[in-house]
């Protein structure tokens, strides 16, 4: 059912988009590490552009879900990351950094991603903006149909607390056999500079996503791309 829900995201555009704006930092000889990979599907398409990548995600099962097994995977939390070895390049895809829903917590996950950095590496990762959850509240709820399971995901925000909740529910012969509540915390556009140049990083770039031109507070999503400072 994930895939099916998922089945309008081109991974093939945003591997290219992606390439595109940190290809200028990559070293002739890199290893990559991906945040919040899932099940891979993103991670096998961005192998036309790159070999050496550790996948992680705090799911267990999302990465077993990956057949092809192209890459070694590691379960761990973005927060928490158990390298003891440094990259070239850490990124995370599709607002993942929204999933880490406190500013205590966003400010450790950077530390890490310094702690795992080389010099002069990069991390690259992409933020949804209040803009873009009001557009998924403002299309309402999604249904369908999927070899016999009928999924409904529901979209919501809290304007005060900044939340923007999920709520996913597969059903089966009218009863619910699966149910999952995903909370994304909304930060304000400047946040993010001010945590990332407390952790001792500093903000390279800042893209309206799937663009080339500078993000601001009014972009739906936003594309970082994050050095440690000297």
């Amino acid at each position: 059912v994930y895939n099916h829900v998922m089945k309008k995201v081109k991974y093939d555009v945003w591997a290219d988009y992606l390439f595109s704006v940190i290809e200028p930092f990559l070293p002739e000889e890199y290893i990559a590490l991906e945040l919040a990979a899932g099940n891979l599907n993103f991670t096998n398409c961005f192998s036309v552009y790159l070999t050496d990548i550790v996948a992680t995600d705090l799911s267990a099962d999302m990465l077993k879900s990956d057949k092809k097994n192209l890459f070694p995977k590691v379960c761990c939390d973005m927060i928490h990351l158990p390298f003891f070895m440094e990259f070239d390049l850490i990124y995370s895809t599709f607002d993942s950094i929204n999933y880490i829903t406190n500013k205590q917590n966003l400010k450790k996950h950077f530390k890490e991603v310094k702690r795992c950095l080389t010099d002069n590496g990069v991390y690259t990762f992409d933020a949804s903006l209040e803009r873009n959850s009001l557009n998924h509240v403002k299309e309402g709820n999604k249904k369908g149909f999927y070899n016999n399971y009928y999924y409904s995901q529901k979209s919501e925000i809290s304007p005060n607390r900044q939340v923007h909740k999920n709520s996913f529910e597969i059903y089966s012969d009218n009863k619910i056999v699966f149910k999952e509540v995903h909370r994304q915390k909304i930060y304000a556009f400047e946040t993010y500079f001010e945590v990332i140049d407390n952790a001792g990083l500093f903000v390279v770039e800042c893209f309206d996503a799937f663009k080339y031109k500078p993000g601001t507070p009014n972009s739906e999503r936003v594309q970082f791309i994050v050095k440690k400072k000297k």
